[in-house]
């Protein structure tokens, strides 16, 4: 069964925790520093796999620049810039910069949010485990899940994103994590939509908050 949408509690850097959703009888605020990584990928267009480097820094007040190429044009031929704020968003590709589109601004900038809330959810892990819980909800826009094992270690995750003009369900696995400073950021992430591989993610450089 799908979670019912959430009302989105997000304000600059700052995101509060739902009392009556995470069973505390005070909302908590946490700050997300910012976040930076580099990688490989790979996005799956009908009847193929495209595989692409990635490079992404997201900071405090959740202004996203993100960099993609395909691996055999290479960075210099093939980059791509996306760059996200809370007002809107450009992508630039072979000295052009164009606005995006509302609904891809809309969805793209609740595909990166995720990882902020990844933040949030490795804070309240160890407590809601500890409470026997294995699955908690992180209030905001996109509405998320973190399921978790015994030893509250984050292993996978659901949410609901705007997409193609309604919502799309998405499930994530996670393999391993990387630490910086006081945030983490997943080794190996995979993420599906309606059961089909749609994204899969792998990090080899991660920075967070005074590291960058």
């Amino acid at each position: 069964m799908r979670p019912a949408t959430f009302p989105a509690a997000l304000a600059l850097a700052c995101i509060a925790w739902p009392a009556a959703a995470q069973g505390g009888p005070v909302p908590v605020i946490v700050v997300v520093e910012p976040l930076h990584w580099e990688g490989t990928a790979e996005v799956y267009p009908p009847g193929r796999t495209l595989k692409i480097g990635v490079r992404t820094s997201i900071d405090r007040l959740s202004n996203v620049v993100s960099e993609s190429w395909p691996l055999e044009l290479g960075e210099a031929k093939g980059m791509r810039r996306m760059r996200l704020t809370g007002a809107g968003g450009t992508a630039e590709r072979d000295g052009k910069t164009e606005p995006l589109p509302e609904a891809m601004w809309l969805e793209e900038r609740n595909q990166f949010d995720f990882y902020r809330f990844l933040q949030l959810a490795a804070v309240r892990a160890p407590e809601m485990a500890k409470l026997g819980a294995n699955t908690f909800q992180v209030a905001g826009a996109p509405l998320t899940w973190f399921k978790i094992d015994r030893d509250g270690n984050i292993v996978g995750a659901i949410n609901e994103v705007p997409a193609n003009g309604g919502t799309a369900y998405q499930q994530f696995r996670f393999d391993g994590f990387w630490k910086s400073s006081e945030s983490i950021f997943p080794k190996h992430m995979e993420m599906f939509r309606a059961g089909q591989p749609y994204f899969t993610l792998d990090v080899t450089k991660f920075e967070a908050g005074a590291a960058l």
